[in-house]
């Protein structure tokens, strides 16, 4: 297999909780390594629901106690010290719930923490990028100062949504908050670009549910919505349990398990969209 030219960073991130944004880090990580593609997953959320899904052993939950995100951001840990390996493929930076206080140094004080208070995370990542193909950061369900460090971070955005009038009004606000960042003066990222908008916990059954995604798709040029939607049979309350049902862990599961089948067909969908055919082979 020849890997890919170039890392891509890529934010998952919606202001609306409940959309499957942790869900879909764990598994469009889990789905892109079993493609053989260099994964790292960051959690970003001071709630740590990805960390806590990808069951990690206690040794290294002891490590990620000092070793995570927050170190990162408050005392300018490097990323390099961070790292924590799942399986073949796929590595973690776990979260910590002291970003809770991250987030308010940050938006009170961030001078004490960086001259550059948004690209604290960008600036992490730069020496660890090229081992890379693909970096996924889990983002809290908010606007703060952990979504714009990894906006201003990434190269690419996946909205994950809910086919609901509700999460519609979230994703409106998101691309707000995404062209504020390209085209302001001075811009933060003009480089972001919007992968797609992924229709999640979708029940075709539901007349309005498809009525939604009809108008989603048709709307002009903004974004694009990823072909691939996510059943709601695929999804779980907390990835947690899913070793409850079924006795097996995310990092476990086959390539054709009911739960990775929907994410595996994503990954396939973005490595065609961001992948020349050249590297594509797996």
């Amino acid at each position: 297999m020849k890997q890919s030219k170039k890392s891509h960073i890529v934010c998952i991130a919606n202001q609306k909780g409940g959309v499957a944004k942790t869900t879909t880090t764990a598994y469009l990580g889990a789905a892109l390594a079993r493609l053989n593609r260099r994964v790292l997953v960051i959690d970003s959320d001071p709630q740590c629901n990805l960390t806590y899904s990808l069951e990690i052993d206690e040794v290294q939950q002891e490590f990620a106690l000092e070793n995570n995100l927050a170190a990162i951001y408050e005392s300018g840990q490097d990323a390099e010290s961070c790292l924590i390996r799942l399986r073949d493929h796929l590595s973690l930076i776990a979260a910590s719930p002291d970003l809770v206080m991250t987030e308010v140094t940050l938006d009170s004080s961030p001078e004490t923490l960086s001259t550059e208070p948004e690209k604290i995370l960008r600036n992490a990542l730069s020496p660890i990028c090229a081992r890379y193909d693909y970096i996924l950061v889990d983002c809290p369900p908010n606007q703060g100062m952990l979504t714009l460090n990894a906006l201003v971070a990434a190269d690419w955005l996946i909205i994950p949504t809910l086919a609901s009038v509700i999460s519609l009004t979230g994703l409106e606000r998101m691309l707000e908050q995404v062209h504020e960042i390209v085209h302001g003066e001075p811009p933060l990222n003009a480089n972001l670009k919007i992968m797609g908008v992924l229709l999640t916990k979708f029940r075709k059954d539901r007349t309005v549910e498809v009525d939604l995604e009809t108008r989603l798709r048709s709307c002009p040029e903004e974004f694009c919505v990823f072909k691939t939607v996510i059943p709601d049979r695929s999804q779980f309350e907390l990835l947690g349990e899913l070793k409850a049902q079924t006795g097996r862990s995310l990092l476990d599961l086959s390539m054709v398990s009911y739960s990775l089948l929907p994410y595996l067909t994503l990954a396939m969908e973005v490595e065609k969209i961001l992948l020349p055919k050249s590297v594509r082979s797996v």
